[in-house]
């Protein structure tokens, strides 16, 4: 992990292997992040769901490639809140689902499971934070997703 201070705000950025074993990580580096600038505990929960939901979803594309691809995580800590860049080193990897909305079955709680690999994932960031956008990679780096959660006042 590295810091670093920019006007106003401070950046931490983890870089760690592509794979389901290094999310323990993420989660960790994370709630140290949002317990710093003082989030709730449910905040934090909300952020640490979203976060992994995002990195499974990069995992999943990935698959079995080798050499495996870096996962990079990019929180920008600000006094109005924190924004979480999460991209990959592989320009394979896509969030552009991420954006579009998802139709729930109208059947119930069992036709859900009928879902499969849809984005239901990138659904659920949706409702856990406060903004959410792609943005594009550049020179063999993957898109990555941009997930924003505002400190509320109280």
């Amino acid at each position: 992990m590295k810091g670093q201070t920019e006007a106003g705000s401070k950046t931490v950025v983890l870089c760690v292997p592509l794979r389901a074993d290094d999310l323990v990580t993420v989660r960790l580096a994370l709630y140290g992040v949002a317990v710093r600038i003082g989030f709730s505990y449910e905040a934090i929960e909300d952020l640490k769901v979203a976060v992994t939901e995002a990195c499974n979803y990069a995992i999943l594309q990935a698959g079995d490639r080798e050499p495996l691809p870096m996962l990079r995580l990019v929180f920008t800590l600000r006094e109005t809140g924190l924004q979480i860049r999460v991209g990959t080193d592989s320009p394979n990897v896509t969030f552009g689902e991420a954006l579009y909305p998802v139709k729930l079955p109208q059947e119930g709680a069992e036709a859900l499971e009928r879902l499969g690999n849809s984005p239901i994932g990138l659904y659920l960031l949706q409702a856990l934070v406060d903004e959410l956008r792609v943005e594009p990679g550049g020179e063999g780096a993957s898109e990555a997703i941009v997930l924003i959660k505002r400190l509320t006042a109280g």
